[in-house]
């Protein structure tokens, strides 16, 4: 019961702030038409007074809506609440962490608990989903085989995917920095956890963090190394909304995506590669190298027939990327493997995924 009225005040605090947006929003472009040309004197933007009413009814609304979902059914299972609370999370969670709010998800290796066995399996999702994501039968018969043939204790991690991708990597890492880890770890990322899987491991190999020795393999799947495709078509559709002034107010909306989806325009896992640069940056910046001591395996999917000479991709990532060739040309350690007719989601629920994950542990 505690637990949810934090997460019904967290949800109330961002109706309340999306609602404020919404609102500026509505504000502009009132303004802009009023004045198109903004001149000094001539000010016929309506009355802050009227709009600063709106803001308040944005604010009592959400905090009604919170409370009617709590009335509603108080003791309801969380498992719904949580998957709404992680794709508000991936939406929304630089806001969110801004706000101190309850609703943010806090880093978590789940199930809690000493680490036992030889090796440690880490699981990661991909934005607006959950460490519940996993538990389907093909990822569970991979676990049974991994506790059964190399004495793993398999985790699954956590985590608000609306942050940017280097701060849960920074997150990751001194995570596993004070866990105490037994002598072989494996990361297995799907789509974003991928690339957090990736920053950890660079980050904490920077700092000198010696849970990174330990790290053997890491596998990738479907995890955008150069980029995601919608992202950089949303951006791009956003920089046109800037062309004229009537327009350039909806920018304001659009960039309230979070810091998570802005970095997977171009696949950025550190914080050189995004900081400084501007939010609707059209051009990747320099690329972090792969880690020469780790196995790694990019998998990719396509949804297209088997054999076709240009394959697409996923839906949301393009072959290309998952396979990162253009980034990583050639590099040692790397093992790339193309799945056709397998999208992106159901990438992580199908058996071929794990046996090929499965045969190359037991090749390297």
């Amino acid at each position: 019961m505690k637990q949810i009225g934090r997460n019904v005040g967290g949800l109330a605090q961002l109706v309340t702030r999306v609602g404020n947006e919404i609102t500026q929003v509505v504000q502009d472009i009132h303004g802009t038409v009023a004045n198109p040309f903004g001149l000094r004197g001539n000010d016929y933007t309506p009355a802050p007074m009227v709009y600063n009413l709106i803001r308040y009814g944005f604010r009592q609304a959400g905090n009604v809506a919170g409370m009617a979902d709590l009335l509603a059914d108080p003791n309801r299972e969380l498992r719904d609440s949580l998957d709404l609370q992680s794709i508000v999370n991936g939406i929304f969670g630089q806001l969110l962490a801004e706000q101190n709010s309850p609703y943010s998800l806090p880093m978590a290796l789940l199930p809690t608990g000493p680490v036992q066995g030889d090796t440690l399996v880490v699981f990661i999702h991909g934005l607006c989903m959950n460490d519940a994501c996993w538990n389907n039968p093909a990822a569970d018969a991979f676990s049974h085989w991994a506790r059964g043939e190399m004495k793993a204790d398999v985790r699954y991690l956590r985590y608000n995917t609306g942050l940017h991708i280097s701060d849960n990597g920074r997150k990751l890492a001194g995570l596993l920095a004070h866990t105490a880890l037994p002598r072989r770890v494996i990361l297995i990322g799907h789509s974003m956890g991928g690339l957090v899987a990736r920053s950890a491991l660079h980050q904490g190999r920077q700092r000198g963090d010696a849970w990174t020795d330990k790290v053997t393999h890491l596998a990738c799947l479907g995890s955008p190394h150069q980029g995601a495709m919608l992202e950089r078509a949303g951006n791009q559709a956003n920089r046109l909304l800037g062309a004229t002034p009537y327009s350039r107010p909806l920018m304001r909306l659009a960039n309230l995506r979070s810091d998570g989806i802005r970095d997977l325009r171009f696949g950025y896992v550190l914080e050189d590669q995004w900081r400084d640069r501007p939010l609707d940056e059209s051009r990747p910046s320099s690329k972090v190298p792969l880690d020469s001591q780790v196995e790694q395996l990019f998998i990719a999917g396509s949804v297209s027939e088997p054999g076709h000479p240009q394959p697409r991709g996923d839906w949301l990532v393009t072959v290309d990327s998952g396979l990162a060739t253009r980034l990583y040309p050639q590099a040692d350690g790397l093992t790339r493997e193309l799945f056709y007719q397998m999208g992106h989601m159901t990438m992580i629920e199908e058996s071929r995924t794990y046996a090929r994950i499965q045969r190359w542990l037991e090749s390297s």
